[in-house]
């Protein structure tokens, strides 16, 4: 346990308290928040005990829960984890214990295995608390995923049709493995935005792609998010076929963010990106650390235009990034919805 603020402190949560955290998202989203394992204390500690999750609780005085946080792994390297869920019981608490449950997991111990690579946000932009949250606790702004979140799955955002997109930030702790092969088309803008972070050995991608062999990758999709997010560790001789496939595969699925990350250990990197592009991918942003080394992320919106005028970005260099994005957007001839 750790003090917060005067009458609050911050614990762990264990199979004592794991009913707690349902109380928590009840008081804030009744049953409708999309991650349902958080109303099941049998599943959650599942999680937990499967070291998928760790995660938080904000108490007071009398023990009662008044907040909830925790972090969890997402990507194919298993030493970089990803907070987020953060929830207050409106009236409960301020910004003071938000941002103590965001740091709690910084603390060294906290979190199972070996010490982690680094920890990332998928911040929300229909407001700015966690992006400010995340920048004040050290979080580089790094990629922005257009049209990410239903906006059904924020109680405070309505109209149920808009989409919410996402900052991703991220705050690295160990130094990166090299080198890193950066697309030519994107080799400038990638740098400045792996600037802030650990030094890294950059050199330009000039292979072709392969002749043989097959592209490897992992996924997740977040069928009620209409949101697929594709992991490429490697690329083969069937890359442009793979790519047909999984656009094929996406408006099957009525998919809405389609998003792409490939390894920059891939000498081929700047290849594939052209075959991407041609399909009407355009950039996302950098990924640090996703698969060990870095990861570039194209993306697609499909089926409308992403949804620029609802994007509340809280620092100049996301304000940045976001009208290079929308430039790639146009340049890959993606102005009209597709």
């Amino acid at each position: 346990m750790t003090d917060a603020i005067p009458g609050c402190s911050i614990l762990t949560v264990t199979a004592d308290t794991s009913a707690d955290v349902a109380k928590v998202f009840r008081a804030v989203y009744g049953e409708s928040f999309p991650v349902r394992y958080v109303y099941h204390p049998d599943q959650f500690m599942a999680e937990i005990r499967g070291e998928r999750l760790c995660a938080a609780l904000a108490v007071d005085h009398d023990g009662e829960a008044v907040g909830y946080a925790s972090i969890y792994r997402n990507a194919p390297n298993p030493l970089i984890w990803e907070g987020g869920n953060l929830v207050l019981i409106p009236g409960r608490g301020d910004d003071r214990l938000a941002w103590s449950l965001m740091a709690y997991f910084k603390a060294p111990g906290r979190l199972p295995g070996p010490s982690p690579d680094g920890f990332y946000s998928e911040s929300v932009c229909h407001h700015y608390f966690t992006q400010v949250g995340c920048a004040k606790l050290g979080f580089i702004d790094c990629a922005i995923e257009l049209d990410q979140l239903a906006g059904a799955s924020f109680a405070e955002h309505r109209p149920d049709s808009e989409r919410v997109a996402c900052v991703v930030q991220f705050c690295e702790q160990t130094d990166p493995p090299g080198p890193a092969f950066l697309p030519e088309r994107y080799e400038h803008l990638l740098r400045e935005l792996a600037g802030p972070l650990r030094p890294r050995s950059f050199l330009v991608s000039g292979s072709p792609l392969p002749e043989e062999g097959t592209t490897t990758s992992s996924d997740s999709h977040y069928a009620f998010a209409r949101t697929w997010k594709v992991s490429v560790s490697d690329v083969g001789g069937d890359w442009e076929s793979w790519l047909d496939s999984l656009l094929a595969q996406a408006r099957q699925r009525q998919v809405v963010s389609l998003q792409v990350i490939l390894s920059t250990g891939l000498r081929c990197i700047g290849a594939a990106v052209e075959a991407m592009r041609k399909r009407g991918f355009f950039l996302g942003g950098l990924f640090p650390r996703w698969f060990g080394g870095d990861g570039i992320m194209l993306q697609q919106v499909l089926g409308k235009a992403p949804d620029y005028d609802g994007i509340k970005l809280y620092t100049p260099r996301a304000r940045t990034l976001l009208g290079m994005i929308r430039d790639d957007w146009n340049a890959v001839g993606s102005g009209q919805a597709r």
